[in-house]
């Protein structure tokens, strides 16, 4: 969580606010996580729901109505998502004053069915659907027309988290060259409606349910427009950092996951296999951003001798242009 939005929040109040807005019982909420937002699972009508809360430090309701908008158009189009829940008063949005100008922002989900992946799961299988899964959206996000200006999602380079001059020490000025650097060759890649638009930018085993054999994604906080292979990029970052069944060869599972990904992928989407080979520059971006991610989050001044060596071992990466793979992508192409 954003340590100033930290400082500022009474969970007690603002749960009592969302508990009245959307006729949910404050006595039946049960608290999940506080990474990006406060989490929390909530009940109404015996049905379980997902709360989310996140301040206008980081988001403001338009821009949130960007992602309901979104959804909505891919629910309709047959994706299975976890969909919005209107509060009582009809907004997808409510917004909980904190008393100093800013306020708190609720919405509410409906609960993915089905569990997180396990051992048992992580095998071609979800590989496969995966791909299908995420090929489905590319596809749908195509036909996707904004109604409202102001809803609009951020552009890739407008991620808050690869701002780095602003979270990351200053005299870090390698890293700042080597950011800049990648990020003036990305931007010279063509965009189209075939490569390019508004995606989940964040999807992950973290951020979807697995019910025999189907999936439901939620968490489409970081949705934004990006090309679709970064997509990819983000989704193969993030097994390869979080694993749920640890490998012993990054390539060969890097090689692994992505021929099944793949194979399903482009049995719901075209997309040019060259785009592939773009793969290893984009997973260097997605360091980047967790990297400044972790500066936002921390205070360098009182965290652990853990956090400060897995921040230099970023900071190492990043400043010596470590590829998060040595799988070659051209063997996919």
């Amino acid at each position: 969580m954003h340590k100033d939005i930290k400082k500022i929040f009474h969970e007690e109040q603002v749960l009592a606010e969302a508990a009245a807005r959307y006729g949910f019982s404050k006595d039946q909420v049960r608290f999940l996580a506080d990474a990006e937002n406060y989490v929390y699972e909530c009940m109404k009508d015996n049905q379980p729901y997902i709360l989310k809360i996140t301040h206008t430090i980081r988001r403001s309701s338009d821009y949130i109505m960007g992602e309901m908008e979104w959804l909505r158009h891919l629910a309709i189009g047959g994706i299975s998502i976890a969909k919005p829940l209107p509060s009582l008063n009809g907004k997808d949005v409510e917004a909980v004053p904190d008393g100093n100008g800013g306020s708190f922002l609720l919405r509410v989900y409906e609960k993915a069915p089905g569990q997180k992946v396990d051992e048992s799961d992580w095998n071609e299988t979800l590989f496969y659907e995966l791909g299908r899964y995420t090929g489905s959206m590319h596809s749908l996000t195509k036909s996707y027309k904004l109604s409202n200006p102001a809803f609009k999602r951020q552009e890739w380079d407008e991620e808050e988290q690869l701002k780095l001059r602003k979270y990351v020490p200053e005299d870090q000025i390698k890293v700042f060259q080597q950011a800049d650097s990648l990020m003036n060759e990305l931007r010279r890649l063509p965009k189209s409606q075939d490569n390019y638009g508004l995606v989940h930018a964040d999807l992950h085993h973290g951020n979807f349910n697995w019910d025999h054999g189907k999936i439901t994604a939620f968490d489409f906080d970081d949705i934004g427009y990006n090309w679709f292979v970064n997509d990819i990029s983000i989704l193969l970052y993030n097994v390869l950092w979080y694993p749920v069944v640890p490998y012993d060869d990054k390539a060969a599972f890097t090689e692994e996951f992505m021929t099944h990904f793949m194979k399903g992928y482009w049995e719901e989407n075209e997309l040019d296999p060259a785009w592939l080979m773009i793969i290893p520059d984009f997973l260097r971006l997605r360091h980047m951003l967790i990297y400044g991610l972790l500066h936002q989050m921390f205070d360098l001044n009182t965290i652990g001798e853990e956090e400060k060596e897995m921040l230099a071992g970023f900071r190492r990466d990043i400043e010596n242009g470590m590829p998060i793979t040595a799988f070659d992508f051209s063997a996919l192409v």
